[in-house]
C-alpha cells in the first residue's frame, strides 16, 4: 500500500509548484511546518468534476451540502477553540486565473480574504466566478506565508492581466502570518 505523509499545516509554499512556481521554489523540508500524520491514501484524485445534483464535487472526500456551517460560526468557533474542521458555506471572492489552484472567501474584518488550498493540488475550473456560492471541507488554519509565496500571488494576478505595480512586490519585505483554509473537497454551486 502506498502512504502519504499529510501536513496538519501546510505550508503555502508546496502550492506553488501546482500554481506555476519553480520547482526550486517549493522546498520539501519548510521550516513552518509543524506537524505531520501517516495515513493511508490512493494516489489519483477521487473526485474531479462529479456532478451532485446543485453542485459540482472536487477533491479526495463525497461530500454534500448538509451540516455546512457559515463562515461566522466557522470564525466563532476558531476564536473559540483554535481550530475549526468541518464543513463551510463560502461564497468564492477570487480564483487563481493560472490554474484554478487556490480561491479566496471573505475574512471578518472588512477587507480581508481567506485563501483556500486545495490539499494535493487538486484545482477547480478558472472560470468560476466570483459571487459563486461554494462548501468546503477542511480545516481552518494560522499558516506563515513566505516572501516568495507572497510575491508569486502577485506573479499569478500580474499573469492572469491584473495591474501590479513595481511597488507591490517591494513593500513585501517579511514573511506573514495569516489565516488560511486547508481543503479536502469542495462543491461548486452549478
Amino acid at each position: 500500500m502506498k502512504k502519504l505523509f499529510v501536513f496538519a499545516a501546510l505550508p503555502i509554499t508546496m502550492f506553488m509548484v501546482s500554481c506555476g512556481g519553480d520547482a526550486e521554489e517549493a522546498t520539501e523540508n519548510d521550516e513552518s511546518t509543524d506537524s505531520t500524520a501517516v495515513v493511508e491514501d490512493e494516489s489519483t484524485l477521487a473526485f474531479d468534476g462529479v456532478d451532485k445534483g446543485a453542485y459540482t464535487l472536487y477533491g479526495h472526500t463525497d461530500i454534500d451540502e448538509a451540516g455546512a456551517v457559515s463562515t461566522v460560526e466557522m470564525f466563532t468557533h476558531y476564536e473559540s477553540t483554535g481550530e475549526f474542521t468541518d464543513k463551510v458555506t463560502v461564497s468564492i471572492a477570487n480564483v487563481c486565473q493560472k490554474a484554478g489552484c487556490w480561491i479566496t472567501f471573505a475574512g471578518q474584518n472588512e477587507g480581508d480574504e481567506i485563501r483556500v488550498v486545495f490539499r494535493d493540488h487538486f484545482t477547480i475550473p478558472i472560470e468560476t466566478p466570483a459571487g459563486t456560492e461554494a462548501i468546503l471541507l477542511g480545516s481552518l488554519i494560522s499558516d506563515t506565508i513566505s516572501v516568495d509565496m507572497q510575491k508569486h500571488y502577485l506573479d499569478d494576478a500580474k499573469e492572469a492581466g491584473q495591474e501590479v505595480a513595481q511597488e507591490e512586490y517591494d513593500a513585501i519585505t517579511e514573511d506573514k502570518i495569516e489565516l488560511s483554509f486547508d481543503c479536502e473537497s469542495i462543491l461548486v454551486k452549478k
